[in-house]
């Protein structure tokens, strides 16, 4: 049992050290020493990133939603992947801490929309960075408006919000 906690232990130290930027490198500039530091080091700079996706009809109707909560540090991409019966999308979100605890929002969409018109798959990318405050919404349109067959027209939209990590 010893030997399964040590290797327990060794992995958790291992994975948390890759997050960590110069946790497990020496020569670097100063940083959290021992699993005690390194551990209150994640606790003061994790970050929450509260994502609420949606899909509108043309008269606003919002015919599908979900929220989720992801925990991450800074700069490190919190992963979104949408799929739909003729579309997939992929949004990058990823926060930067600045040192006045401000934050610099990056998000990169990529869509992949089959097209029977041009018989084939579309390929769609965007970035957008946005400095915001903590808890401040910011609404991201990875496929802009997309068209059904009928013509009728769908808005996907991403609300996100950062905030710092709270246990």
């Amino acid at each position: 049992m010893v030997a399964r906690v040590t290797t327990l232990n060794l992995v958790i130290f291992s994975m948390l050290s890759f997050l960590v930027p110069g946790f497990a490198q020496e020569n670097q500039a100063p940083g959290p020493e021992g699993p005690g530091e390194l551990l209150h080091y994640l606790q003061e700079n994790a970050l929450s990133v509260y994502i609420a996706a949606s899909v509108s009809e043309p008269n606003n109707k919002n015919v599908w939603h979900t929220e989720s909560k992801k925990v991450t540090i800074s700069g490190r991409a919190v992963q979104v992947k949408l799929t739909g019966e003729n579309v997939i999308i992929f949004a990058d979100i990823i926060p930067y801490m600045n040192e006045d605890r401000t934050i610099l929002l990056v998000a990169k969409g990529e869509v992949w929309a089959q097209s029977e018109a041009l018989s084939g798959v579309r390929y769609y990318s965007t970035m957008k960075s946005l400095p915001v405050r903590p808890g401040e919404p910011v609404i991201f349109f990875p496929l802009g408006r997309a068209m059904d067959q009928k013509q009728n027209i769908y808005t996907i939209q991403l609300e996100i919000s950062v905030v710092p990590y709270t246990p």
